[in-house]
């Protein structure tokens, strides 16, 4: 696990790649949309599920990002369904019942993943002076427990979660992103903290 100081660096982190995306997604609808991250914290893989019943729905829309370079791994965007046809509505102007907002949604979807998620892992990128590359991303329609079948049991064992809440136009979105990391790749990112806060 991480210390409270490694926690807290990851938190500033994630908050700077946030806040990245937050203003790449704004100028998709050229108004505001806000994202906070309220919780951040690492889990073990067998937590995973527990955390994704948090949502309090069955039905989620998720879109996967695989990385790799210095660290090895996959970033999950993860929203209950009704809310990322919310999200999808606000950003295409659409009724959220439409025939062409069905249409889009996933497409939608994955360049929202793609956005976010990129930002974020381009922070860590950054800021640890270890460029990533990424593959293209992919999504998830279903439930809780197809997603969780679908990530990789054996390959990681670690698992920073962080609950993001997104704001525009008046709605409340709330969602989960999860970054998993190779045992080997979370390892050399806590050794690569424990230098930058001279632990």
């Amino acid at each position: 696990m991480l210390s409270e100081k490694q926690m807290d660096t990851i938190s500033e982190i994630i908050n700077i790649g946030v806040g990245n995306g937050s203003a790449s997604l704004s100028k998709m609808i050229d108004g505001e949309i806000l994202l906070n991250v309220p919780y951040v914290n690492v889990i073990s893989f067998e937590e995973v599920l527990v955390e994704l019943n948090k949502l309090g729905v069955e039905d989620l829309h998720a879109v996967e990002l695989q990385f790799s370079g210095e660290y090895e791994g996959s970033a999950n965007v993860i929203l209950p369904e009704d809310s990322a046809t919310q999200l999808a509505s606000i950003l295409i102007h659409e009724d959220p019942a439409s025939d062409t907002l069905i249409e889009m949604k996933d497409g939608i979807m994955i360049e929202v993943g793609n956005i976010l998620l990129n930002a974020i892992m381009g922070s860590f990128g950054d800021i640890l002076n270890a460029p990533l590359d990424y593959r293209i991303p992919r999504s998830f329609q279903g439930n809780i427990s197809g997603l969780h079948d679908q990530l990789d049991h054996e390959k990681f064992s670690q698992v920073l979660i962080c609950r993001t809440n997104f704001s525009a136009r008046g709605k409340n979105i709330s969602g989960e992103i999860l970054i998993m990391y190779e045992m080997r790749s979370f390892d050399k990112l806590k050794k690569v903290l424990e230098k930058m806060i001279g632990e």
